[in-house]
């Protein structure tokens, strides 16, 4: 009897470390698996960043190769990161009746603006779709989270500034300014 007693305290040890290994098997695949989770969130929002950002510089490229703002000389190419003041002034009513059926394809929630620095000072926005939601009580708030705005310098050109109505100047008045676009998350 006496042996018995022995080889069943034995057997009860071993029982009591193997179940102090699996207690510590499962601790350390608990820790492993929260650290996962949390690396996995922060690339998720480092992807997310990095998604926003390409979309700014690719809307940005959008706006800035349009043929609707794009300055040329008659039947030549277009100039080189120049924007047309004149067919801006144009595009601004022209966008707000096509905003959404051609425009929101092309550039989403976004607001793309121009700014003209030298001669004068002005900005005209000639595409503004932000991200809003309706509240229950009929309010419209904000729904974006987060703004790239991205910039890009141009040169400007005018050929009406200083004319009369209908009078065109062949070569235009250039000056300097900047192209912004901004999208909304």
């Amino acid at each position: 009897m006496v042996f018995k007693m022995g080889f069943g305290k034995k057997g009860q040890a071993q029982m009591m470390e193997t179940i102090g290994v699996i207690f510590i098997f499962f601790v350390l695949i608990l820790f492993g698996s929260i650290f996962y989770f949390k690396f996995s969130a922060a690339s998720f929002e480092a992807a997310q960043e990095e998604a926003l950002a390409q979309r700014a510089m690719d809307n940005t490229l959008l706006a800035l190769f349009m043929p609707e703002i794009t300055c040329t000389r008659g039947e030549a190419e277009a100039e080189d990161n120049c924007v047309d003041l004149t067919k801006v002034r144009v595009l601004e009513s022209v966008m707000n009746e096509h905003i959404n059926d051609y425009y929101f394809n092309v550039f989403g929630f976004a607001k793309v603006s121009v700014t003209m620095v030298y001669p004068g000072s002005k900005t005209w926005v000639i595409y503004d779709k932000e991200k809003v939601e309706t509240l229950e009580d009929g309010t419209v708030v904000s729904a974006w989270e987060r703004l790239e705005p991205t910039f890009f310098v141009v040169s400007t050109k005018d050929e009406t500034s200083g004319r009369s109505e209908g009078e065109y100047q062949q070569d235009g008045i250039y000056g300097y300014g900047y192209l912004t676009v901004e999208v909304y998350s």
